[in-house]
């Protein structure tokens, strides 16, 4: 099943990077930049993720990964500075506030250094193969062995840069449902809370990666209901 759900997120992403660039090319949408180019990146991973199997665990697939991991490290934390766009566009006061733009960028820096400590500078990746999908991963469990012999391996902990851009993301969305009623960015961002507990050990990366999917379509059509037409205030 993985295997026909990874390219369908490929396309979605791909479909919502060409909405967004759209919207900060004719709008200068608040915030439809960074969605953009998150939804880029997530082009890419999921597009790796779908063609592994046709290429196979070696040196090419494995030279292919490390952009996946390279991006999600050095993007994610700007999800806070596009939620903090938004918001402001939406109305939200706090969101565009001088002490909040301090914080929110000083927030988002120290998460991308994180990042970068946690997940790049002893990067190790090694082949995982599940439900049809062949792709390259830090943590591997044994119910995603490629080969015999293969060794479980625990990488990095718990990805805290995107667990505190979801929780920006919910704070904020929550802010906006309560002054203008709009519910999909605090949607978004439950959905992706719920997606990340779903075991990656039974299920794979499928949930997960649909999660992204769902929350990076709250932002467009956040980005679009607010930034349209009119310029950010945070910016």
């Amino acid at each position: 099943m993985s295997a026909y759900v990874f390219p369908v997120y490929a396309l979605t992403h791909f479909a919502l990077f060409v909405w967004c660039g759209l919207l900060w090319k004719h709008h200068r949408a608040p915030g439809a930049a960074l969605v953009a180019l998150i939804s880029a990146a997530l082009v890419y991973d999921n597009t790796i993720i779908s063609i592994g199997a046709s290429i196979g665990y070696g040196s090419l697939l494995e030279t292919l990964s490390y952009p996946r991991f390279i991006m999600h490290a050095l993007l994610t934390p700007f999800l806070m500075i596009a939620a903090s766009q938004v918001g402001a566009a939406g109305g939200i006061r706090w969101t565009g506030s001088p002490a909040w733009k301090v914080f929110i960028w000083l927030l988002a820096g120290c998460m991308l250094v994180l990042g970068v400590y946690d997940h790049l500078l002893n990067l190790r990746i090694v082949p995982a193969c599940f439900d049809g999908t062949v792709r390259y991963t830090e943590n591997l469990y044994p119910a995603q062995f490629c080969f015999a012999g293969q060794a479980a391996v625990k990488g990095a902990g718990l990805p805290v840069p995107s667990i505190v851009a979801n929780l920006i993301t919910l704070v904020t969305g929550f802010a906006l449902w309560r002054h203008t009623g709009w519910i999909w960015l605090m949607a978004g961002a439950l959905v992706m809370f719920v997606a990340a507990t779903i075991s990656l050990r039974l299920y794979g990366m499928a949930p997960g990666n649909g999660g992204e999917v769902l929350l990076m379509g709250a932002y467009a059509l956040t980005v679009s209901r607010f930034g349209r037409f009119r310029k950010s205030s945070a910016e």
